[in-house]
């Protein structure tokens, strides 16, 4: 069945913008369009049979459909006339099935429904890959919004260059991050490290020295014997046993200093005469040259920190070390050490008889720190040696942390399509041994049926229907000089030309060929299911009178929509601008709710062509639309000064109509005996619409209300017998 026609830059269609056209298929309804003349609904048809034909010139245009196989559309239109009437030679035979023999008869009969059991079965499968195909786009939905995810994190900021080229494209993006390979224990650098060096990559800055720091000898100072030596006075003097006795040598040294005067600087008494000598003797000499040695020991110790300082705070310039806290936390380390130990040998030298604690200071750690940054210098110095070589480095690192960030999309995705990949090719598999299948038995049975055509059974069926409808004053039969063509032929006249016909009998002929054309076909030996046929009916009413528009709904009825036995059409389209032919289509279908047994559409043209649902309710005739006024009024939708005019419409269009017009002048008479009041009223209704020349209300609108008006309106269809159709028309229960 076709679901889906999408017409664009075709005559009266917008030029860019198709139109659109929805088929129910879930039933075999009709499809009726509707629309005036001019407003393209002709259109419709001539791109279904430009599809069939597949003519290039309806590229543009497109034709969905359901089930599997060829269809075979089958549009009756002007083309249709003209090509099967105006042609020179004749009409074209029709070639459709006869009389077989028994065992030929039974093998149809046999492939017949093996066919359309596989049709069914490949039915099946185009549904069940239809379903597998939608779960994988569903999949693939879900894993490229995952993955795209990764994309949408770096669309900005530094490492955005590393994906660029992929715009919005999420499906490009996916089959990218998908081909890298990275396995799990690879160790990868950090994002920010890949910032980093993708800075140092585009920038131009040269390559660095290492650093280094001065070496001082901090050990052999910190090591020296001196520090554990208590330095005391020298035994040969008088004073020593009294010095050694209150252990005060330091400070007996210290107060050396101020023995400039004959008195004492600390008891005031004067100090004899060899008090300075025995001092000299007791101080001097060999604790001098120990304190000496201390004193250089500090010294050293003192200017190698410094410069050792120095070097240290250089390197913590370098950018590298301000990256990492470590060396400044290895020197602030190390610089507590040797500065609690210059303290201790200071305080040695003021106190040398007192013993020093000194701690033995490493500059391992220090000089960890310092060669991880060189081994960093190292690694920026190689980078960027080559730039180029170290960008290609850093967008596939960078890819490969994409990859596994990803890996649970990945992963999902794959568990989640691998068995609907295989049911996929589980379908595709036995759908093409069944499409071979087909295809076998579909010539078997076409072999079988050439056996059985002829032109003689159309021909016949044509002249009974003609016979049927009450002509008979003309028929059509086979030229004898061309066995499949088909001539005119009036009585007393043989082999007339078609194009003698009138545009009626045109119209009519054309279309019982028409539908004795869907049963065969016009080439010998080719044959078509009619379940396979889309019936395409466009006017076919043309110049007929009223009497064989009804023939003509009737027939499409009760042979293509709706057969009382036998194969059935696919699909019936019908395209009208009579609303009077449609309704009587409609009217048909033998239901009261159409909507449900048909599917209806409104073809109009503002500017260009539309095409959109309708109800069946919303095709209403004139008649029909005087009702549907007086109702609105009634609801108070419309004002009432319009209602005693509908009212006269009314009554005069029914009375008329119906030959009823004694009975209608007898139900007022009768009511202005029982009402004065409705006398005004009653010969406003009974001037009709169009009398004469004067066509002026008689009567003041004041007098009456709404109420009176539908009370009185309604005591007329009831006075005259008619009660039933009023109440039909105003919805009273």
């Amino acid at each position: 069945m076709l679901k889906k026609i999408s017409i664009s830059n075709y005559k009266s269609f917008h030029p860019t913008e198709a139109v659109e056209i929805e088929l129910e298929t879930s039933t075999q309804k009709p499809v009726f369009f509707y629309g005036l003349n001019g407003a393209g609904k002709s259109s419709i048809g001539e791109v279904i049979h430009g599809w069939g034909e597949k003519s290039p010139d309806f590229a543009h245009c497109a034709v969905e459909t359901t089930g599997q196989g060829v269809y075979r559309p089958v549009v009756y239109n002007s083309d249709f006339v003209d090509r099967v009437i105006g042609g020179v030679a004749g009409m074209p035979g029709i070639f459709t099935l006869g009389e077989l023999d028994t065992q030929s008869q039974k093998k149809i009969e046999e492939i017949t429904p093996e066919i359309a059991a596989i049709e069914a079965r490949r039915e099946e499968l185009k549904d069940l890959t239809a379903s597998t195909a939608s779960s994988l786009t569903a999949a693939k939905d879900t894993a490229l919004t995952e993955v795209w995810k990764a994309h949408a994190a770096y669309s900005s900021g530094e490492l955005q260059p590393l994906i660029q080229g992929y715009g919005n494209n999420r499906q490009k993006f996916f089959d990218a991050l998908k081909a890298i390979q990275v396995a799990e224990d690879e160790e990868l650098d950090t994002i920010e490290n890949l910032k980093k060096r993708l800075a140092e990559a585009s920038g131009t800055e040269p390559q660095k020295s290492t650093l280094s720091l001065s070496q001082p000898g901090f050990q052999a100072i910190e090591l020296d014997a001196i520090w554990q030596e208590r330095i005391v006075v020298s035994g040969q003097s008088r004073l020593a046993p009294l010095i050694e006795k209150w252990g005060n040598s330091d400070w007996v040294n210290k107060g050396r200093e101020f023995a400039h005067d004959p008195e004492c600087p600390f008891c005031q008494q004067t100090i004899p005469h060899d008090l300075l000598a025995e001092l000299s003797q007791l101080l001097d000499g060999d604790r001098q040259t120990k304190i000496d040695h201390i004193q250089s020991l500090a010294q050293r110790y003192e200017a190698a920190i410094s410069a050792l300082e120095a070097s240290v705070n250089q390197a913590l310039q370098d950018p590298f070390a301000k990256e990492d806290a470590g060396l400044a936390s290895a020197w602030s380390a190390l610089k507590l050490v040797l500065q609690t130990n210059l303290v201790a040998m200071k305080a040695k030298t003021e106190k040398p008889s007192e013993l020093a604690s000194i701690a033995e200071s490493s500059l391992g750690d220090l000089l960890n720190k310092l060669a991880e940054i060189n081994q960093r210098i190292s690694g920026f110095n190689q980078r960027i040696s080559d730039r180029d070589a170290e960008k290609r480095r850093i967008t596939a690192e960078f890819w490969k942390i994409l990859r596994r960030d990803r890996a649970a999309a990945f992963s999902t995705y794959d568990a989640m399509t691998a068995p609907l990949l295989d049911q996929k090719a589980e379908y595709d598999k036995e759908d093409r041994e069944l499409e071979s299948k087909l295809g076998s038995l579909n010539v078997t049975l076409t072999e079988l049926r050439q056996k059985q055509t002829g032109v003689d059974a159309a021909m016949v069926a044509i002249n009974q229907r003609l016979c049927n409808m009450g002509i008979f004053a003309f028929s059509i039969a086979r030229k004898s000089e061309q066995e499949s063509l088909y001539c005119l032929n009036r009585q007393g006249q043989n082999s007339g030309e078609l194009k003698s016909l009138s545009e009626g009998e045109k119209t009519l002929i054309s279309f019982l060929y028409y539908m004795e054309l869907l049963k065969g076909s016009e080439k010998e030996g080719e044959t078509f299911q009619l379940d396979k046929t889309i019936v395409v009916i466009d006017d076919p009413i043309s110049s007929l009178s009223v009497n064989y528009v009804f023939d003509i709904a009737a027939l499409i009825c009760k042979e293509l929509i709706a057969p009382a036995g036998g194969p059935k059409v696919r699909q019936v389209i019908v395209l009208t601008h009579n609303l009077f032919f449609l309704h009587e289509l409609m009217k048909q279908l033998g239901v009261t709710d159409k909507n449900r047994k048909c599917q209806l559409f409104r073809v109009t043209k503002n500017p260009h062509t539309q095409v959109g649902l309708i109800k069946s309710s919303e095709l209403m005739n004139d008649y029909d639309a005087l009702w549907f006024i007086l109702r609105k009024a009634r609801d108070q939708q419309l004002p009432a000064h319009i209602v005693p005019n509908t009212m006269r419409c009314i009554l005069e269009h029914f009375f008329s109509f119906n030959n009823k017009n004694e009975e209608f002048k007898a139900a007022l008479g009768k009511l202005e005996q029982q009402d004065n009041r409705f006398v005004a009223l009653a010969r406003f209704l009974d001037r009709g619409s169009h009398k004469d020349g004067i066509n002026f209300s008689v009567m003041d609108y004041a007098d009456y209300d709404l109420a009176y008006y539908l009370e009185k309106f309604k005591a007329v269809f009831d006075e005259a017998g008619f009660q039933q159709h009023y109440e039909a028309h105003m919805g009273v229960a």
